[in-house]
């Protein structure tokens, strides 16, 4: 379940992003979001772990997509859309279900 619901936000918050956001307040929202899927499955270290990182990654992934918009010939920008978006829902599904064990 967090698995799908990461993939989800993470849509949404590119399509947010065009609207002026900023990165940090939409990687806020999604920690959040995490937060709250995950409150009940994991310890306190594991899960302020998991958010903190979370926040992290998809910071620096939006200020990259950020950086990269405006370039000529887009495929930066694309290939940064595209390979990002895969690890960062990858790993949550790694860690979901060979770490903790949480079915999605």
């Amino acid at each position: 379940m967090p698995t799908l619901v990461i993939a989800l936000t993470l849509v949404s918050l590119v399509r947010l992003g065009h609207l002026g956001y900023k990165p940090w307040e939409l990687a806020l929202l999604l920690a959040l979001i995490a937060g709250v899927v995950l409150w009940g499955s994991l310890t306190l270290s594991q899960w302020l772990l998991n958010i903190g990182l979370t926040y992290a990654a998809v910071t620096t992934w939006l200020w990259g997509l950020q950086a990269t918009d405006h370039i000529g010939g887009q495929a930066l920008h694309w290939l940064l859309l595209i390979s990002g978006f895969v690890l960062l829902v990858g790993s949550r599904l790694y860690l979901d279900m060979i770490v903790y064990g949480i079915d999605f």
